[in-house]
């Protein structure tokens, strides 16, 4: 394998509980960005995948409330790991004004917030705003 395709940074790790939101995530993403996914459905497993494919994400498109450890959980564990401390995140949230939570979780102003139901376009100019 050509070393510099194994290093590609071109994964989203996609964290949702829901199966709906990972259904639109997987018909947007592939199909008009550039991006493919890597779903995980809880906080562990987002954990793990996230280890596992270090090396190809380029964004964390997470849910902040999930069955096990919310979304500011991952965040501050990614944040620990040197292999995944620079990765960006986008959270995303069915509750309405959730931006004074978020700021008090996290002291990171580059983390964005987008929120549930949010539109193809929504998430695409996201993803955009995020990754350039």
């Amino acid at each position: 394998m050509n070393k510099e395709i194994a290093l590609e940074k071109n994964a989203i790790l996609f964290v949702d509980d829901e199966k709906i939101c990972h259904t639109l995530v997987n018909l947007v993403i592939p199909n008009f960005t550039k991006y493919k996914v890597i779903n995980a459905h809880n906080a562990e497993e987002a954990v793990s995948l996230g280890k596992k494919y270090a090396n190809s994400i380029c964004l964390v498109l997470s849910d902040i409330m999930l069955p096990d450890i919310s979304g500011y959980g991952i965040y501050k564990i990614f944040r620990k790991d040197k292999k995944l401390a620079n990765i960006p995140f986008v959270f995303q949230s069915g509750i309405p004004c959730q931006e004074k939570e978020l700021k008090k979780h996290l002291a990171d102003e580059s983390v964005q917030i987008i929120y549930k139901p949010y539109t193809q376009s929504d998430l695409v100019e996201m993803i955009s705003k995020v990754l350039g």
